[in-house]
């Protein structure tokens, strides 16, 4: 079986891109014998993952599939039997912080729920997000293995005690470091969540400890950033703004499908005011009407963007450095750490 390791992209946006993982702990189980493709997961973060492939002349993209810290879970059943696939994952919404992808420059259709998609082309025209891959130069035979992993070069026992602590972080205790160790600070951490949620205190790493730091994480998640919920009967793409300490930051597309709610900032509102541009389209993708105007979100302040996913430092000079401009509306939140933003 052939490896490829994958390190961790630079690569973080401000939105997070998709929904919440739902994640089957009892279906980690061991690596199966006949022919498969594998995707392990040696890093610190939840991931939901996505592969491409061609299949005769027709491209296709599918996923998500839940890859837990130290474990391996099958992308694609069979003989591998193309030369190249694509991979494309990102850590869990739930986790502080921005998003953390592995990507690449090969774009894909993907949607926010699970998806099997035919063609790469015209995905925001189709209704679909689009997610850069990067390509994995695959050998012909019985089985190929990817493995996303870290600088830290965690091994298996490792991964799931370093995503136990950065799950601790997640749900508020404080930890020092996320190193992969089991040190008495961890231990002392693990038991006081466990003491809180009703659950055996014995300071060890497992599948029920690690699902119900999870799902604290989620709530906590749910209690902080900017969501936005998209009330028409359109469908509706979205970016958003903010000033930041070093420069201005503008980010998307955010695919919102009417009676839906997504996540655009994660984490607790640090400011008091956001930035929001949005387009209501039709089923070719063009801004629609309703009664005697365009559907559209708008206001005075320019910020960058482009057609497909961004995240652009600075709103000045924004054509002469190859941008598109969009005059963004202001959301003021009045500090709050969580706020939400009607779109009817």
């Amino acid at each position: 079986m052939k490896t490829v390791p994958v390190s961790v992209s630079a690569i973080s946006r401000l939105w997070p891109g998709l929904g919440v993982l739902l994640m089957m702990l009892g279906a980690f189980g061991v690596r199966p014998a006949h022919a498969d493709y594998l995707l392990c997961n040696k890093t610190s973060y939840i991931l939901q993952s996505a592969i491409g492939f061609r299949e005769g002349d027709t491209w296709q993209s599918q996923g998500w599939i839940s890859l837990m810290p130290g474990r391996c879970t099958v992308a694609l059943v069979g003989d591998i039997v193309q030369d190249n696939h694509y991979v494309f994952a990102r850590s869990m919404d739930a986790h502080q912080g921005r998003v953390k992808y592995f990507a690449g420059a090969e774009s894909f259709c993907t949607l926010s729920k699970d998806f099997t998609i035919e063609g790469r082309d015209n995905c925001a025209r189709r209704g679909y997000d689009a997610d850069d891959f990067f390509a994995v130069a695959t050998t012909p035979g019985k089985n190929w293995t990817t493995t996303f992993s870290e600088t830290a070069n965690y091994d298996d026992d490792e991964a799931r005690i370093a995503v136990t602590q950065r799950l601790l972080r997640d749900n508020g205790l404080l930890l020092p470091r996320i190193d992969g160790k089991a040190a008495k600070n961890t231990v002392r951490a693990i038991e006081a969540f466990q003491r809180a949620n009703q659950l055996e205190p014995d300071g060890k790493v497992s599948d029920e400890l690690i699902s119900a730091l999870t799902r604290g994480a989620m709530v906590a998640q749910d209690k902080m950033g900017l969501d936005l919920c998209n009330r028409t009967r359109h469908l509706i793409w979205a970016a958003v703004a903010a000033h930041q300490p070093k420069s201005d930051m503008s980010s998307g597309w955010i695919r919102l499908e009417p009676g839906t709610c997504r996540k655009a900032i994660k984490g607790k509102l640090t400011s008091a005011t956001y930035y929001l541009y949005a387009e209501g389209v039709d089923e070719a993708g063009i801004v629609t009407r309703e009664g005697d105007h365009n559907l559209l979100w708008s206001g005075d302040t320019v910020f960058c963007t482009k057609s497909t996913r961004f995240e652009i430092r600075d709103r000045d000079q924004c054509l002469a450095r190859g941008f598109d401009e969009r005059r963004f509306m202001l959301i003021n939140t009045g500090g709050k750490a969580q706020w939400t933003m009607e779109l009817k």
